[in-house]
């Protein structure tokens, strides 16, 4: 019966084990996010993060640069009664916010001069934007370029050199024109004849020819608007793509209102998404049942082998089947779970990276109650058949839940903490198994002292009624002896 029994508890540490292990054994995709390689995201999260960057300040507060900032602004607007000298300080020490940028009339213009900033600011750098009729040459000193700051300036945008003693100048720039062919060449017809606006244009692409010339099409412009432009002298710079990168930018702004998300973090969100939907496609979650069946039976088996090799007894293959199945069962049974939590969860409105999220910590925990329990039920059995004792059964208990538990700490490494969950269980078990049977032994010590103790008290008690034995028959010699004595006369004397 007691070999049956040491079964038994093994049996039941399969199974806590197995369960222990499932939720790790392939039962839940594993998705990594992947970086967003779209050319044209990668072109809005640029156009965006400068338009983050745009909102600071032009200059410090009280330096030379913001003096001499706050004059070139002053010069440079067109207000009929000009601007004050303490505005013109407060418009270039002062940010602004991100809303501000598309907030006025005509959001998509201003929209279009951060991205003509973004693309001579890639041009600036070293790289190519793909501007049409770029400058023949490109200053070296040029520190940044910036919008101007007063939304009434001649020019849209100003360029901030680093002169020979380290100060930066500031130079307003060119004027950014979206719209038709015919706004745009009327727009910059009026600015080259008016004193102060400069005679350089940032357009779309598309109204540019390489050379620089106007281009005439039917989405460029007609041949009497590139006339007009070129008796004007107006000097054309294309910008690739201005006006759809433009109305992109303004999308994106009030996207970043509502998700606080630029515009290539809400694509690779968008990815994962998709990727998450994907694995929970009934194809792919059949393929993880199976394979997590596999694993978990397997995992099952060899800790089956395991604990019967350490308990020292024979090799059971019917015991190690049993195990294995119920390891496939639990592998399976994960897997769907799983998928049943995540589909639960969606169709209650949840995001699918927070549906995932809960369906895999909702497994997780399921599996280690499961373990718990059957640990916990293991552990109460065998008080009740006397194997060990209450004390042991607590103790045990306490150890194996905490065991059964790690799992929800290993978790995010999926089925790479397979063998790291496998050898604590292993270990674990092994100390406890170790520690009951050095119990055992003890116990047994104890028995063979107590018993030791037990037969030397008897020895005692025996010495101990002889030696009462001794003295009552002494005390029954001297009355004997008083006896005779005190009948014998005693010779009488006399004086003579």
């Amino acid at each position: 019966m007691g070999v049956d029994r040491r079964k038994k508890g093994k049996e039941q540490s399969v199974v806590g084990s197995a369960a222990a292990v499932t939720p790790n054994a392939a039962t839940a995709p594993v998705i990594t996010p992947r970086a967003v390689t779209d050319p044209s995201i990668i072109d809005e999260g640029r156009v965006f993060s400068e338009g983050i960057r745009q909102t600071r300040p032009l200059a410090v507060a009280g330096s030379r640069e913001a003096a001499q900032a706050a004059r070139a602004v002053g010069d440079g607007t067109a207000l009929r009664n000009g601007l004050r000298p303490e505005t013109c300080e407060r418009l270039v020490t002062n940010g602004k916010e991100l809303e501000s940028l598309v907030s006025g009339a005509n959001p998509n213009g201003k929209a279009a001069e951060v991205v003509a900033v973004s693309d001579y600011r890639d041009l600036h750098a070293g790289r190519d934007p793909g501007i049409t009729n770029s400058p023949d040459k490109i200053a070296t000193n040029v520190y940044d370029i910036r919008l101007s700051p007063d939304h009434a300036s001649r020019k849209d945008l100003v360029f901030q050199f680093r002169t020979k003693d380290g100060m930066l100048i500031t130079k307003p720039n060119g004027q950014v024109k979206t719209g038709s062919g015919q706004y745009i060449s009327r727009k910059l017809v009026q600015m080259a004849e008016s004193p102060g606006y400069g005679k350089v244009g940032y357009v779309d692409s598309r109204f540019v020819n390489p050379d620089g010339t106007p281009r005439i099409a039917p989405d460029g412009f007609s041949r009497a608007q590139a006339r007009q432009l070129q008796k004007a002298k107006v000097r054309l710079r294309g910008i690739k793509d201005l006006d759809s990168r433009a109305e992109k930018f303004v999308e994106n702004i009030a996207k970043y209102a509502d998700d606080g998300l630029d515009p290539v973090v809400r694509q690779q969100l968008q990815q994962l998404r998709d990727d998450i939907a994907m694995a929970y496609q009934p194809r792919k979650v059949a393929t993880r049942a199976v394979g997590g069946a596999a694993v978990a039976a397997a995992t099952a088996a060899i800790l089956a082998l395991i604990f019967q090799a350490a308990s020292g007894s024979e090799i059971d293959v019917a015991e190690v089947g049993k195990a294995a199945g119920k390891g496939a069962l639990f592998g399976a049974g994960g897997a769907i779970a799983d998928a049943g939590i995540y589909h639960g969860a969606s169709s209650l409105g949840m995001a699918p990276e927070a549906a995932n999220t809960v369906a895999q910590n909702g497994v997780a925990a399921g599996f280690c109650l499961l373990a718990v329990g059957a640990d916990v039920f293991s552990e109460i059995k065998s008080a009740r058949q006397g194997d060990i004792s209450v004390a042991n059964a607590v103790a045990g208990s306490a150890s194996k839940s905490a065991l059964d538990v790690l799992p929800l700490v290993l978790a995010p490494l999926g089925i790479a903490g397979v063998p790291i969950l496998v050898g604590t269980q292993i270990g674990g078990r092994w100390v406890i198994d170790r520690v009951r049977e050095a119990d055992r032994k003890l116990e047994i010590a104890i028995e063979k002292d107590l018993l030791r103790v037990a037969h030397l008290h008897t020895i005692v008690e025996k010495r101990k009624q002889e030696f009462e034995s001794v003295v009552r028959a002494c005390e029954k010699t001297d009355a004997l002896y008083e006896q005779v004595m005190s009948q014998t006369a005693r010779p009488s004397l006399g004086i003579i």
